[in-house]
C-alpha cells in the first residue's frame, strides 16, 4: 500500500513465511523482502506479517533494534534478528512492555501452547506509538490480531528533507 498527498509517503509490506522446515526459502523471503525494503523510498516504511519466528529481549547492547521486552527466541528469530539489524528498522513488538499473556499472537490447535509468530518492524522509531494483540476476537485461525497504533506527521518527513537539503556548516 502506498499513499501519498496530504498524509506521509507510506509503504507497508506484508509478509508471510513459511515454516522453519523450508528453510531455503525462508533465507530466499528475507533477500527478496531486503531487496524490496531498499528499493523502496517511502518516508515511513512498516513491515508487518506472519514470519513463523519468535524474537525474544534484547541479548546484547548492538541490538538496539530489538526492544527489552520478549517472550522467548527460536531459529527463525535469529534471521528476522539479523534481517532488522541489516535494515536498521526497529521491532515493534519487543518494543512496549506487554504481560505474557497479551503478548501471544498464535495457538496451537490443542490450546497448549502459545507464540509470539507475528511481528511489525518500522524505519522510524518516532511513528510507533503502541503494538499490542487484540485478546478476543475469532479469526477463523489460531492467530490473534496485531493491532498497531502510529503517529505519521508531514512535518517530521519536511525536517529530515529539509536537513538534508540544508546541511550544516561548520567555520574552523
Amino acid at each position: 500500500m502506498r499513499k501519498c498527498g496530504l498524509t506521509p509517503a507510506l509503504t507497508i509490506f506484508v509478509v508471510y513465511a513459511p515454516t522453519s522446515s523450508y528453510e531455503e526459502e525462508v533465507e530466499a523471503l528475507y533477500m527478496d523482502l531486503e531487496k524490496f525494503y531498499r528499493e523502496d523510498h517511502a518516508f515511513y516504511k512498516v513491515i508487518i506479517g506472519d514470519f513463523n519466528a519468535k524474537v525474544g529481549l534484547r541479548r546484547t547492547p548492538e541490538e538496539l533494534h530489538i526492544g527489552t521486552h520478549g517472550l522467548q527466541w527460536n531459529d527463525q528469530g535469529e534471521g528476522l534478528s539479523e534481517f532488522i539489524m541489516t535494515t536498521k528498522t526497529i521491532h515493534g513488538n519487543s518494543k512496549f512492555q506487554k504481560p505474557s499473556s497479551a503478548r501471544w499472537t498464535w495457538e496451537s490447535p490443542s490450546g497448549g501452547y502459545h507464540n509470539e509468530i507475528d511481528h511489525i518492524s518500522v524505519n522510524k522509531r518516532f511513528c510507533l506509538v503502541d503494538v499490542a494483540v487484540v485478546p478476543k476476537s475469532y479469526t477463523g485461525s489460531y492467530h490473534r490480531f496485531l493491532r498497531e497504533r502510529f503517529s505519521f506527521t508531514r512535518r517530521a518527513e519536511k525536517a529530515v528533507k529539509f536537513r538534508e537539503r540544508n546541511p550544516r556548516t561548520t567555520i574552523n
